[in-house]
């Protein structure tokens, strides 16, 4: 451990010996007893404040682990931005499918209406119709099938998970 007499001390910190002492015997600075001699450690000087440059050098120090904390935090929001976009996206994508497949759906139940009608018009064309009309709407059914637990899934997953079930239905479809 580095220590200093008064005398030095007070040379170090361009200040007088009596100012050290003072504040010794007030107790705001610290000092060694050693063989009869006032010492003070180099530590307490800084501590202190009384060293040239020291409130300076403590200074910068704060100021290089602010700007490194900031930068962290800058970061962070960088990542959080870029992830809630994706996230946007994929929700966005989701509803667009999702929209898509409605259209579908009601498109479908108006064909099957339709052919229906068509159906009971046409008695001598009705067993081909009417085959015609269960395979739609078994379609329809799951379709209908398809879009609940397509809802339920949306409903039921947050942003990232609805972000992976539309890539995984993307690739279902393009796989069909």
């Amino acid at each position: 451990m580095l220590t200093y007499t008064l005398r030095e001390a007070a040379d170090l910190c361009n200040t007088t010996v009596k100012a050290l002492r003072n504040r010794a015997d007030r107790g705001s600075l610290q000092t060694v007893l050693r063989d009869g001699e006032r010492l003070v450690p180099h530590a307490e000087l800084e501590r202190a404040g009384l060293l040239p440059d020291a409130e300076l050098k403590d200074l910068r120090r704060r100021v290089e682990l602010l700007t490194d904390e900031l930068a962290t935090y800058r970061q962070l929001v960088v990542s959080t931005e870029r992830q809630a976009e994706a996230e946007r996206e994929a929700r966005e994508q989701l509803e667009v499918a999702l929209f898509e497949r409605q259209a579908a759906a009601t498109q479908a139940e108006a064909t099957a209406a339709a052919a229906a009608a068509r159906a009971e018009e046409k008695a001598a064309e009705a067993v081909g119709a009417a085959a015609q009309a269960e395979q739609k709407a078994a379609d329809l059914v799951a379709t209908g099938d398809e879009l609940r637990a397509l809802e339920a899934d949306l409903r039921a997953a947050g942003p990232i998970k609805a972000w992976k079930l539309a890539r995984t239905r993307r690739k279902a479809a393009d796989a069909a």
